[in-house]
């Protein structure tokens, strides 16, 4: 079952300038100036008049699935922001329409230029001119109608982002991300922050869902439960299942008992830490030398627990980024690299007002040399020895393009993070990504792919 279309007769409101300001599909004018004006309109969606978001089981079976009904309901309530419509934030809309959301605003402040329509696929020709935000409303409406797609034009400020549980930048400067973070971590209860940018084959993401972030389900499994076969009575007590039934549970696991004959003070529902586990018995954290004997039976069950995340300020993680995920364990030296070089771009931007100029040697240099800054200003994540100009050099080269294989990758990657910000579904990333796939860069495939002919001969002659 599909999205149903917009009904005849949606469309977009258009202001004295001809232009279309702060509007849902299918809403009333005087609901168009309460949007523009920053006021709550209610429209879209479904909901059974109690505040909590009803579940469209044929449409959302395969979510209902993964997510379960209680993280459903919190993603159907959420208000997302997505800032920059670049083909990196169209990929993030497109991803937050479809996994059903409760409303998706775009912003952006800038209008369609041609460059645009090599990374967007909702603009065409016809757009060039527009509001690159509301140039995307109509399509990506399409895409789910139970979502409501809004368009908001103007330069954001603090002010705007308190409607919303999780906002998303693709485009913006480093000072005024810290200002929008700052805002965010302080805001009660606190909205979750993501900065991320496209930039030819390098990527970015970071991710600040607040001081404290509740996940309800880190690994989203199935409780593990167990067979029962014995019982000691001893300080700690051993736990043995049924010789065929191999344990799941790991030390720090909490557990419960139920149905357990002869010792039945273990029966109370309360759960009991593992301190020791192997394939078929755990130790428990409990003294059971003056309970009952065991005699037969029993389950135990594990307790899944609600985890507390701690994230890092925007400015803190850019002093102290901690430990990059690695993509690539052959380029373990890498992440440091790249997150200087965003750095100096940020700078390159902020002093000359644009991008890196294609193949431009003068303005690589730049972005060489304040990644050098940058490098030389860190203390305890410096990087030893001559940094690799010619990746820095590459980096600076395309730093403009968004190309769309690398927006449906960062894409899908930042859609799954609002997703998990939302629902309190998963462990998200915490709290810096950066990814490169230079290997696909002209020059490098051919060295690759002239390094495997030799093999690729061999292996034709072997078969």
């Amino acid at each position: 079952m599909l999205p149903t279309k917009r009904a005849e007769g949606d469309e977009d409101r258009l202001d004295s300038d001809g232009g279309v300001k702060k509007v849902r599909i299918g809403e009333s004018a005087v609901g168009a100036e309460a949007m523009v004006a920053g006021e709550e309109v209610s429209g879209g969606g479904s909901g059974n008049g109690s505040g909590v978001a009803e579940i469209d089981e044929d449409l959302h079976s395969r979510q209902l699935a993964v997510y379960g009904r209680e993280a459903m309901r919190r993603l159907f309530a959420s208000n997302v922001l997505i800032s920059g419509l670049n083909g990196l934030g169209a990929e993030i809309a497109k991803n937050l329409a479809l996994a059903g959301v409760k409303s998706v605003t775009l912003h952006d402040a800038g209008n369609v230029e041609m460059w645009d329509l090599s990374g967007n696929f909702f603009l065409s020709e016809d757009d060039i001119g527009n509001n690159r935000a509301v140039s995307c409303v109509a399509k990506l409406q399409e895409l789910n109608n139970a979502v409501n797609i809004s368009a908001l034009r103007e330069e954001l400020a603090t002010k705007h982002l308190s409607k919303f549980q999780a906002v998303v930048f693709t485009d913006i400067s480093m000072d005024k991300a810290f200002e929008f973070d700052d805002y965010c971590r302080s805001h009660q209860p606190p909205i979750c922050f993501i900065k991320t940018e496209v930039c030819g084959l390098f990527g970015s993401v970071f991710c600040d869902f607040g001081p404290e972030f509740t996940v309800h389900d880190i690994d989203g499994e199935d409780p593990h439960t167990g067979i029962i076969a014995s019982i000691t009575n001893d300080n700690p007590a051993t736990v043995y299942s049924v010789d065929d039934e191999r344990l799941d549970f790991q030390e720090g696991d909490l557990v419960v008992f139920s149905e357990v004959q002869g010792m039945t003070e273990l029966n109370d529902g309360k759960p009991r830490k593992i301190i020791r586990s192997r394939l078929y018995s755990f130790c428990i954290d409990e003294d059971t030398s003056n309970f009952g004997i065991y005699t037969k039976g029993g389950i135990v069950t594990q307790v899944k627990e609600q985890s507390i995340l701690q994230f890092k300020s925007l400015r803190d993680s850019i002093r102290e980024p901690g430990n990059f995920p690695l993509s690539d364990c052959l380029k373990f030296d890498r992440p440091p690299l790249l997150h200087f070089a965003f750095l100096a771009l940020d700078k390159f931007r902020k002093e000359f007002g644009r991008f890196p100029a294609v193949g431009c040697g003068q303005d690589a240099q730049r972005i060489v040399e304040f990644t050098a800054s940058f490098n030389e200003a860190t203390i305890d994540y410096r990087i030893e020895g001559k940094l690799d100009e010619k990746l820095l050099r590459l980096f600076a080269s395309g730093s403009r393009a968004v190309l769309n294989p690398m927006a449906a990758i960062f894409g899908g990657i930042v859609g799954q993070e609002v997703v998990k910000a939302c629902s309190g579904k998963f462990h998200p990333l915490y709290q810096v990504i950066v990814m490169d796939y230079k290997i696909f860069y002209a020059t490098q495939v051919c060295c690759y792919l002239t390094k495997m002919l030799p093999l690729s001969v061999l292996l034709l002659r072997v078969y």
